[in-house]
């Protein structure tokens, strides 16, 4: 077979092509363009010379080089049970190449949070279950390396459902959700994972601010009151004039919530007969409920509500793993007329800024005291996402690439 003229030219495409023609090929490497014009013959054009195959081969190494090795953490099964090292599985693929308008992202952090396991399940949920064989779905801060998209430069800091995996490519076509998170000067970027994020932050704002509504003197009572969004409502409740007292699950937690935070009482589920610390505790009842776990804690505190109290339901990690849901005392709503509602934060992002507003000054001028548990390594994600459930983690959860 006979070829014309070989011409070579720079290029800035990031994959191989093979184009056929009839009459021409192109191959395009990372570097170069190589156009060869073929003869007449009508059979498929091959790498059949050893010049061309070392091109090809040259590409393609230069290629693999080039782009980043991307691991990823796949959901293969959904658990029975708590997560265990089987339903998942650490695969690494080549990081895919860009289309206009995307960017590629290397993830920092994942936020870790209970929810990560409802969306495991296949149970009815507020979104559409995690897929399987697909990288684990989480909210993740990352750093732009590449971009086909000049509203996410390279260097950026971006927001986004980025997944359990070391990078992905952003769309904005696809999820609009994607934000560039500016530097917030005096605080780290995981604030945007933890005290200032949504998950958090409007999670807790929105819960004590829109559905408890806490008035000076009454009293706020806080399930997992020593978590991300339990320990920032119980200040919130606080800074409005409220008594505060948060369901803990060890002493430690019981002193740090009292002691540097200011609640004004602590209820040790592992230890304490609920019931009888609470009424205790709240001898006149409890006017406002935040409730993040479900289960005894919301048994207990079904009994001591007041006429007319106010319930932000928020979670019910009691029974994320176990499929338990139900509940004692649950009459008590008819007979105490509690207002209930249930909320995600995804419905009130119309109230962020308003969040922020408030949020950022009291944590910059330590109004608003919080911890984050930073976790490392991909591999780690099983035992990370089990802490939330035996209440090990100390603050925000986040996993570290």
């Amino acid at each position: 077979m006979a070829l014309g003229p070989v011409f070579w030219k720079p290029s800035y495409m990031h994959r191989i092509i093979y184009i056929n023609l009839n009459q021409i090929i192109s191959y395009v490497h990372p570097n170069t363009l190589l156009t060869c014009h073929r003869a007449r013959t009508p059979a498929p054009f091959r790498f059949d010379t050893p010049a061309l195959r070392y091109i090809k081969e040259d590409a393609e190494a230069s290629l693999a080089k080039a782009m980043p090795e991307n691991k990823q953490l796949l959901l293969r099964r959904r658990p029975s049970a708590a997560l265990s090292k089987q339903d998942i599985e650490v695969v690494s693929n080549a990081t895919p190449s860009l289309k206009d308008g995307q960017f590629l992202v290397k993830n920092l952090y994942a936020s870790v949070d209970p929810t990560h396991r409802i969306w495991m399940s296949e149970d009815d949920q507020y979104l559409a279950p995690a897929e399987l064989d697909s990288p684990m779905r989480a909210m993740t801060f990352g750093v732009v390396e590449e971009s086909k998209n000049p509203s996410f430069p390279v260097g950026a800091h971006v927001l986004g459902m980025g997944g359990i995996q070391h990078y992905y490519v952003g769309d904005p076509a696809a999820d609009p959700g994607l934000t560039v998170a500016k530097e917030i000067e005096g605080l780290p970027h995981t604030v945007w994972l933890s005290v200032c994020s949504v998950i958090i932050g409007l999670t807790a704002w929105v819960g004590v601010n829109d559905i408890c509504k806490p008035k000076e003197g009454e009293t706020f009572v806080i399930s997992a009151g020593a978590g991300a969004v339990g320990s920032l409502a119980g200040q919130l409740a606080k800074l409005r004039g409220a008594r505060v007292i948060g369901v803990v699950g060890s002493q430690q937690k019981a002193d740090w919530i009292v002691k540097e935070l200011g609640f004004d009482g602590a209820i040790n589920y592992k230890t304490d007969d609920m019931y009888t610390r609470l009424k205790h505790l709240a001898p006149n009842g409890v006017d406002c409920y935040f409730d993040n776990t479900g289960g005894p804690a919301t048994e207990a505190v079904l009994r001591c509500f007041n006429n007319n109290a106010r319930m932000a339901l928020c979670g019910i990690i009691s029974g994320y793993n176990s499929g338990d849901f139900a509940l004692k005392n649950f009459q008590m709503l008819l007979h105490r007329r509690v207002q209930l509602q249930g909320f995600i934060c995804l419905d009130h992002l119309d109230k962020y800024e308003k969040a922020l507003a408030e949020l950022i000054p009291l944590v910059k001028a330590n109004k608003i005291k919080y911890q984050e548990d930073i976790q490392t390594g991909i591999e780690n994600y099983t035992d990370v996402v089990n802490m939330l459930f035996d209440g090990t983690n100390k603050g925000k959860l986040m996993l570290q690439f």
